[in-house]
């Protein structure tokens, strides 16, 4: 277990090995839970509609289809 130290404006530096092991770099968000008196941080993964826009007219017929089935799998 890592111990890590809090700073003055709440802060704390992820250990190299914990970063390395969930694959955080620079600029990456991660998402903090507490349960009960632990805090766990996890790598946070972004959803697919947050990457809307970022891909041509081939990937929206693609995520189209992928809806598609989404809800037929919902019956």
């Amino acid at each position: 277990m890592a111990k890590v130290k809090v700073t003055r404006n709440y802060q704390v530096t992820i250990p190299e090995d914990v970063r390395k092991k969930l694959g955080i770099e620079e600029g990456d968000y991660v998402s903090i839970e507490t349960l009960g008196k632990t805090l766990a941080v996890m790598k946070r993964v972004i959803p697919v509609e947050d990457l809307a826009g970022t891909w041509d007219e081939e990937m929206d017929k693609i995520m189209e289809d992928v809806r598609k089935l989404w809800k037929m799998w919902e019956l």
